[in-house]
């Protein structure tokens, strides 16, 4: 198992299946695209909710601890995961992905023999 580095404390496991795309059906290719474009947009979230934490200032009586930072972070990628999964829809930036992805998953389409590409 590889790890991909996110941020400079997280690091997200990549599995690969062993098996490689050629000959692969094309529904288990789609599958696991959609699978992406949701981890995508999950990755995007958690990055926005660090962006809008950064916002806030941290002004106070008493400073935030290194196991509240924890939690914070711990929360903020467990929101990532859930968030796209309840606001999946037609307009979501997982469905967008996806849709711009899967033209690259079908095969071009064949010009007939004798044609010229250039009419």
């Amino acid at each position: 198992m590889s790890f991909i580095a996110i941020g400079p404390t997280n690091a997200v496991p990549i599995r690969s299946t062993g098996a490689s795309n050629a000959g692969g059906a094309p529904k288990n290719d789609e599958t696991r695209l959609r699978k992406s474009a949701l981890q995508l947009e999950g990755l995007f979230v958690q990055r926005l909710f660090a962006a809008m934490r950064e916002t806030v200032p941290e002004d106070g009586i008493v400073s935030q601890s290194n196991a509240e930072s924890t939690f914070t972070e711990m929360l903020d990628e467990k929101f990532s995961q859930q968030v796209p999964e309840q606001f999946s829809g037609a307009h979501s930036l997982a469905q967008a992905l996806y849709d711009q992805l899967r033209r690259r998953l079908e095969p071009p389409t064949a010009q007939p023999t004798g044609s010229d590409p250039q009419r």
